[in-house]
């Protein structure tokens, strides 16, 4: 079940990966859709966590951990995914504007390092879904072997 489901996500990941590099020509190929720049954004960024999810399932299915149940792990998800989920929400430019003129006064190399380390939202969305991906741990049972031990009493 382990290959199985290590298979599956590889599989996954790469058709995700395919649909974001070639988003713009299948969206081309869908003809005049009336859609909004920001939900397209959205669908984009979208499909980014959904691949850094099953990247990171991917890694969390490699480790071998002894559990007895499946569950999600949110002390790690908080711990490993709280920095990229706040560089994804401040790399909109108004929240990142904002900082810039309220916190720094307006300073040009500071606003230009913070706009250059947190306009990469393609980054951020795969850290994001790669901690997601990596809180999953995934119990598999093993097959019980059930032995029955009986003893025939002859009696003459």
């Amino acid at each position: 079940m382990r290959v199985f489901l290590i298979i599956f996500s590889f599989i996954n990941a790469l058709l995700y990966f395919l649909i974001y590099a070639f988003y713009e020509n299948i969206m081309g190929i869908l003809g005049n859709i009336d859609v909004t720049a920001g939900a397209l954004g959205f669908l984009k960024i979208l499909v980014l966590v959904i691949f850094g999810f099953l990247i990171g399932l991917i890694v969390s299915l490699l480790t071998k951990i002894k559990i007895d149940k499946s569950f999600f792990d949110y002390r790690i998800a908080l711990i490993v995914g709280i920095f990229p989920f706040l560089f994804l929400i401040f790399s909109q430019g108004s929240i990142l504007s904002f900082i810039t003129t309220n916190i720094f006064n307006s300073n040009r190399q500071i606003s230009e390092l913070l706009f250059y380390f947190l306009s990469r939202q393609i980054v951020w969305a795969l850290l994001l879904g790669f901690a997601v991906g990596a809180s999953v741990r995934i119990a598999f049972k093993k097959k019980l072997k059930h032995e029955i031990n009986y003893a025939i009493d002859k009696e003459i």
